[in-house]
């Protein structure tokens, strides 16, 4: 699965799964129950891992290669 080939955490995941819904960070940080800079953090890492620079790119990508 695609997940892997990005080497997603679970958490990155569960983070970018949200961020595609239209989430804010403050609203990711309530449903998942982590502060604002653990969402931040994960949020590096996942434009890192998907080599995006931006959350519109992270989005684009986690769609078109079915991550999300």
């Amino acid at each position: 699965n695609e997940k892997e080939d990005f080497k997603l955490s679970e958490r990155e995941f569960q983070v970018l799964k949200l961020l595609s819904k239209g989430l804010s960070y403050k609203m990711i940080a309530e449903e998942l129950i982590l502060s604002m800079d653990t969402i931040r953090s994960h949020i590096k890492k996942i434009y890192e891992k998907l080599h995006v620079a931006s959350l519109t790119e992270a989005v684009g990508k986690a769609m078109r290669e079915r991550i999300v």
